[in-house]
């Protein structure tokens, strides 16, 4: 199974997973953009998420050990990070800073972690399994399910701590599942069950609601494409939303939907935005490309196919991975 790729100057870094032994191993794999050769690869003892490269090279890779992996960009492993009693989610890098949280049943904290050495700033209580992280300013947002006593009764929650401290700013409790989170303007937009929700930053409080079909989930993105937000959904339709003010005194926020479109599969990875153009991977290993004006821009590629995968793009060049390939392409 293929992890999303990254790019960083002439190499691109894909994580692989695979049985091993009756359990899962990883390999990091870093390939020269130029012409496909291996440059250098890396085992981990586990699955492993896709990587993160900061400016200077350096390679960051969480693994559902608990641990984060950082690797130079020749290759040595530089330093592995104290494995914890979770899975956690793929870091995000900022100001020097790497910040995870633990997911799946065992998960309650939310951790900050020094780039340069692996270890622990801060680790703040977040009660359960969470999504994705994101940062803006000084901020770190995130959702978090909570578990209840019995089944069925869990809680999310949608959490606000500080970039420095991990103290929390606020914390609401939300009625669906919320996952991939952006701040868009000045509003934070965070892909759900049943909409795409726009919060304000500052106090949590819901602005904006645009529903989407019931049974349905934004689970790719959101992401900004020259001011427009593209969402695609876990029923294969992707949507264009414009975030607009209304009103003449009070200006009040609004996602308005521009245009979708809807695929005969559900996705894999998130929409890249390359130029004036969204290409998307399906689960079915077809990339599909959309201008912003919502029309289809052919040919339509395939890869393999296979588990996971994603898309990066760095110049004229888009890579795509899923299965066991990596396949680079000119635009």
């Amino acid at each position: 199974m293929a992890r999303t790729p990254v790019f960083w100057r002439d190499q691109i870094v894909v994580v692989f997973t695979y049985d091993r032994k009756n359990f899962f191993e990883s390999a990091v794999v870093a390939l020269s953009s130029e012409d496909g050769s291996e440059l250098w690869r890396q085992t981990i003892d586990h699955v492993a998420i896709e990587p993160v490269i900061d400016a200077n090279g350096t390679i960051y890779i969480a693994s559902f050990a608990g641990a984060i992996h950082a690797y130079a960009r020749d290759g040595n492993a530089l330093w592995t990070s104290a494995f914890g009693k979770s899975n956690v989610t793929p870091p995000i890098l900022s100001n020097g800073r790497l910040f995870i949280a633990e997911t799946g049943g065992s998960g309650s904290k939310t951790r900050c972690l020094d780039a340069a050495s692996g270890e622990v700033i801060w680790s703040a209580e977040n009660g359960g399994h969470s999504y994705r992280l994101h940062v803006a300013g000084n901020r770190v947002f995130h959702a978090t399910v909570v578990a209840g006593r019995q089944f069925g009764q869990s809680t999310i929650h949608l959490h606000c701590l500080l970039h420095q401290t991990g103290q929390k700013v606020w914390s609401v409790e939300v009625d669906q599942y919320h996952f991939n989170v952006i701040m868009a303007g000045n509003l934070l937009l965070w892909g759900a069950r049943h909409a795409l929700n726009a919060y304000d930053p500052a106090t949590g409080a819901l602005v904006a609601h645009p529903a989407i079909p019931d049974g349905t989930a934004i689970s790719s993105g959101p992401v900004l494409a020259d001011g427009t937000i593209i969402a695609a959904d876990d029923s294969g339709i992707i949507r264009a939303i414009a975030l607009e003010q209304k009103g003449l005194l009070f200006r009040k926020p609004a996602l308005r939907e521009l245009w979708f479109n809807s695929l005969p599969s559900s996705f894999a990875g998130q929409p890249l935005i390359v130029g004036d153009h969204v290409y998307l991977l399906t689960e079915q290993g077809r990339v599909y490309c959309y201008n912003l004006a919502g029309n289809a821009i052919g040919p339509i590629l395939n890869v393999e196919g296979g588990k996971g995968g994603g898309s990066a793009a760095a110049g004229d060049t888009i890579a795509i991975s899923q299965g066991r390939v990596l396949e680079l392409y000119r635009r």
